[in-house]
């Protein structure tokens, strides 16, 4: 049942010990004064990664929203925080998104279903963020949107980096009128009266020797100073994820044995109404030897709200193939506790049509579809 999970820890016990060799040699001073002056000439900054290291560094970071809109303090929404150089996994979650005020400019009139991950390990970083039913009103403009999701990785092949990421936006509309997202990287479209800028599938990467990181926005929303020169009156940033890591001249070693993790967010049509979204958001895995990770599920047509409060296991589920995982824990379904398994597959990219998701509530299940928008990842160790 907890193969996945067991196997990690088994690892981090057999790596234990290893520098501890150095110390039962012996040698003459003359030699140990050579071999010290020689290790000094390739000591590494203090700091820095050391290239000879078979590690990766790693650098990830996702949040929901961040709002900057002076002189108010920075808002943000879900954020996972900086993941840090030696990697590991954070994870933000919300249900509801309050409306919140920014200020004179407008207001985040609400949202759904906020997600966001970070994750680095073996050889790769990857972050995503998404969210549902998102409402922003900004100097007499409104921005909604049915879901917006963002992910990239940044990983190594062999000691050379590669990024990757892109995004998915469902139902965009800008003063009520329909927006074509045509998919291309940094589409921007001009609010009238030039009071501002609306960018969809913001990118921007760079690969630098043995280092490469990557950022992408869903949605990036400026509201101009009419003061020439000034800095803008807001600056708004819906579904943002970033990734970046530095190779080792060496590559990490082959781990097959650790476990995975899988995240993902979007959504399949509603079992009790095929005209409506259910949408879902889930995160399972092993943490530092505890299950990790959440869950959250919105159907709009019957209006049942799950809100994972807490999780309790993490496996393989290979009635949906190789790539099946399932994650189980306790939510919070209209103020009753209940016991949840939420049972997905990462089969292909970008997700709608090929990964799946499923949930049983209690043993009893209440949604299983293959994705209509979304998607998921399973967070596979890398061998190279």
């Amino acid at each position: 049942m907890l193969a996945l999970a067991t196997a990690a820890l088994e690892q981090l016990a057999k790596r234990k010990g290893v520098a501890s060799v150095a110390q039962e040699k012996t040698c003459r001073a003359s030699r140990c004064f050579i071999l010290a002056a020689l290790m000094s000439l390739f000591a590494a900054p203090a700091g820095s990664i050391a290239q000879t290291s078979s590690t990766p560094g790693f650098s990830g970071q996702a949040y929901v929203v961040q709002a900057t809109v002076p002189p108010l303090s920075p808002i943000t929404v879900a954020d996972t925080g900086p993941l840090p150089s030696s990697g590991g996994a954070q994870e933000a979650s919300l249900l509801d998104v309050p409306p919140i005020s920014l200020g004179t400019v407008g207001a985040l009139n609400g949202a759904d279903v906020a997600h966001a991950t970070a994750i680095g390990r073996g050889n790769a970083s990857r972050s995503e963020a998404s969210v549902a039913d998102l409402s922003l009103t900004v100097a007499g403009n409104t921005i909604a949107a049915d879901f917006l999701m963002s992910d990239v990785t940044a990983q190594c092949r062999g000691t050379s980096p590669s990024v990757s990421g892109g995004s998915d936006l469902a139902k965009l509309v800008i003063n009520d009128q329909s927006i074509d997202v045509s998919g291309a990287t940094n589409q921007t479209i001009q609010l009238p009266l030039n009071a501002g800028s609306v960018a969809i599938n913001e990118q921007s990467s760079s690969v630098n020797g043995q280092s490469g990181t990557m950022d992408v926005n869903a949605l990036h929303v400026v509201v101009n100073n009419p003061t020439p020169g000034g800095a803008p009156l807001a600056d708004v940033i819906i579904s943002h994820a970033h990734a970046d890591i530095t190779c080792p001249a060496s590559p990490p070693p082959c781990d097959a044995t650790a476990a995975d993790f899988v995240t993902g967010g979007g959504w399949i049509v509603s079992p009790s109404d095929p005209n409506a979204k259910a949408n879902f958001a889930v995160a399972g895995g092993v943490k530092n030897g505890s299950f990790w990770g959440h869950l959250m599920y919105l159907d709009h047509g019957n209006q049942l709200r799950v809100k994972g409060t807490g999780v309790t296991g993490y496996d393989v589920y290979p009635i949906f193939g190789p790539n099946g995982r399932k994650t189980l824990g306790s939510a919070d379904v209209g103020g009753a506790t209940d016991s949840y398994e939420a049972d997905v597959a990462d089969d292909g990219e970008s997700g709608r049509g090929v990964d799946q998701f499923q949930l049983r509530l209690n043993g009893v299940r209440m949604a299983s579809d293959y994705l209509a928008g979304g998607n998921i990842q399973l967070h596979k160790p890398q061998c190279q």
